[in-house]
């Protein structure tokens, strides 16, 4: 059971079990944790908003989520976007789905394979893995019929443009969207091409449909840059996405999510059609700003997009033969090790851990996933690789 991270004045990179036992920890929350842990800086900022005001639910408007909002559209690639606060990436699903829905009056998502959108159950409609989806999701061919959702789901390869473009074709004017992950993360970390974001912003443009861009993994600065579209693609405000959804790292390790819009389109959501009790809560507001503040004083979009280079020099000079790939963007890294049963993916990460002291996560049923904190290094990285290394030696 961890207890505690190891005190750092730059957020800790290394936790505590409550045997006193020490690990590296490349897992960071799932990606919710880009300063580490208990970051000093952060820590005093959630404090100081504690001592003011924690949450007022989002009838009325805050000083700390309007700074935020303000923010996020200074960052982030949608032009003249209105944000929508609420507290986790499952339900900013929820609203993208909602928003996309209501001001299209179309009712159909098209969605790709192997996504992952979350896991209440608007968003199981557009997330693939039939383990999540068997309880609750009908699943008649390759149509998703959701029991409560009324968004027709239909699923294409993930980076086949042709394949999009015959669904667009086909469907006509019942598309209100199409949702993609501009990284694929549970699936294995498999970044999008500029290509084929590209592609389905033309496509989506020539037929009124919307593009939608869930970034909730690899989002806040994770690839390097403070949206993973404008690592790939750029900020071309004519290249970008209608609706752009982030969580996990936004808030530091507070829950927090966030739905961007164009302004136009977020209009369509009267009010009363959508809501949120603790969403954009004053508290959770002030550890985002805390979050992007300090990423930007101390150059950790440069760091975090390091992470990925780095690791392939590394790989280059002590290479593993069980390694088939690397694949990822910055701080969103996937070591692919081939087809591993899960009992062996679930063996492994235990091994790491046990053994040689390393916290990783198995996704995609054999890739290994990176997930640290934006300021890991060269010496992290090698510790990985190198307890990795000692770990498929020795099953």
């Amino acid at each position: 059971m961890l207890e505690r991270a190891r005190p750092h004045e730059r957020g800790a990179l290394h936790l505590f079990d409550d045997d006193g036992r020490e690990f590296l920890d490349a897992v960071a929350g799932i990606g919710s944790a880009p300063l580490g842990h208990a970051h000093p800086d952060w820590v005093a900022a959630c404090h100081a908003q504690l001592q003011r005001l924690v949450s007022t639910s989002n009838a009325y408007r805050t000083g700390p989520q309007q700074a935020l909002a303000a923010a996020l559209r200074e960052r982030y690639p949608i032009p003249d976007a209105r944000v929508f606060f609420c507290n986790t990436g499952a339900e900013a699903s929820e609203a993208a789905i909602k928003l996309a829905l209501r001001a299209t009056g179309r009712d159909t998502i098209i969605a790709f394979e192997r996504a992952f959108h979350g896991r209440t159950l608007g968003a199981l409609s557009l997330t693939a893995n039939p383990s999540y989806r068997a309880p609750f999701v009908r699943c008649p061919g390759d149509e998703l019929e959701h029991a409560f959702c009324s968004a027709r789901v239909l699923r294409v390869p993930f980076g086949d443009l042709g394949a999009a473009r015959a669904c667009l074709e086909r469907e006509g004017d019942r598309v209100a969207a199409v949702f993609l992950e501009t990284v694929q993360g549970e699936a294995g970390v498999f970044p999008a091409t500029r290509e084929f974001l590209i592609g389905l912003r033309r496509e989506c443009s020539a037929r009124g449909a919307l593009l939608g861009a869930d970034e909730v993994q690899c989002g806040a600065g994770r690839t390097g840059a403070w949206s993973a579209w404008s690592a790939i693609v750029g900020d071309d405000p004519a290249l970008a996405p209608d609706l752009l959804w982030l969580a996990k790292g936004l808030g530091g390790g507070l829950p927090i999510g966030a739905c961007l819009a164009r302004g136009a389109l977020a209009e369509a959501m009267a009010p009363g059609s959508h809501g949120t009790t603790f969403g954009g809560n004053p508290l959770a507001c002030a550890a985002a700003l805390a979050t992007i503040e300090i990423i930007e004083r101390d150059a950790l979009l440069a760091q975090a997009g390091a992470q990925m280079p780095t690791l392939r020099e590394i790989a280059a000079i002590k290479p593993i033969s069980a390694v088939h790939e690397l694949r990822g963007l910055g701080a969103m890294i996937g070591i692919q090790i081939g087809a591993i049963a899960e009992q062996r993916a679930s063996a492994l990460t235990r091994a790491l851990a046990e053994e040689h002291g390393v916290l990783v996560t198995v996704c995609g049923g054999h890739t290994v996933r990176l997930l640290f904190p934006y300021r890991a290094g060269r010496a992290e990285l090698e510790q990985v690789w190198d307890a990795l290394a000692a770990c498929l030696r020795d099953s």
